[in-house]
């Protein structure tokens, strides 16, 4: 097929040019295969950002009990240098401030809790909402620390001489009975980890 286009070129002046172009057939569209790999290539992608996004949210979930527990340490120690002993706070490792594990963050100042005049007394506080629970018990010198409820065992040293405290933070994300569980205590710098972003 021909066809002719004209322009007018208005730099050389008036001259008019006619130009004669062919015009072949368009390309031949997409096949089938060529449009499966761009959909597995798509998917494979998809599945990439979903896993790190999953990822992502559970990493920044953990922050906050590992956080929250490094301010109870802080506070736990500040109070056995003025008082030589840690603090009892809670009325046992299962009653947790400022509630019950719920899929929702919830201020942190609770009134209404039995053990919030405790709380008070540590000083333990945070500007930001919390969707984990926390119980914090302690102990003197010949006291055995409660077990924490996880599936790991934790092997405590015999605290004949020293004051112990224990912290246990618990989350629920999707309120499917399967908790998160965050535990520190006065024996190691290190956190238990159970279950984490469930």
């Amino acid at each position: 097929m021909l066809g002719r286009i004209r322009w007018r070129d208005s730099w050389y002046g008036s001259c008019t040019c006619t130009r004669t172009m062919r015009f072949g057939r368009s390309q031949r569209g997409f096949t089938l295969v060529e449009l499966m790999v761009v959909v597995v290539i798509v998917g494979a992608l998809a599945a990439l950002a979903v896993y790190g996004m999953t990822k992502y949210v559970r990493a920044s979930k953990a922050a906050e009990p590992i956080y929250m527990i490094g301010q109870i340490k802080t506070a736990q120690e500040a109070w056995r240098e003025e008082f030589h002993a840690y603090y009892n706070v809670s009325t046992d490792i299962d009653t947790f401030y400022p509630g019950p594990p719920i899929n929702k963050k919830r201020h942190w100042t609770n009134s209404a809790h039995a053990d919030w005049g405790q709380w008070q007394h540590l000083g333990v506080q945070t500007p930001n909402p919390v969707q984990f629970g926390y119980a914090v018990v302690a102990g003197n010198p010949g006291g055995v620390p409660p077990s924490p409820g996880t599936a790991a065992t934790m092997n405590f040293p015999n605290p004949t001489t020293e004051p112990w405290f224990l912290v246990k933070s618990v989350g629920d994300f999707n309120l499917d009975g399967k908790y998160s569980k965050f535990v520190g205590s006065s024996f190691t710098q290190e956190i238990l980890t159970e279950n984490e972003g469930e």
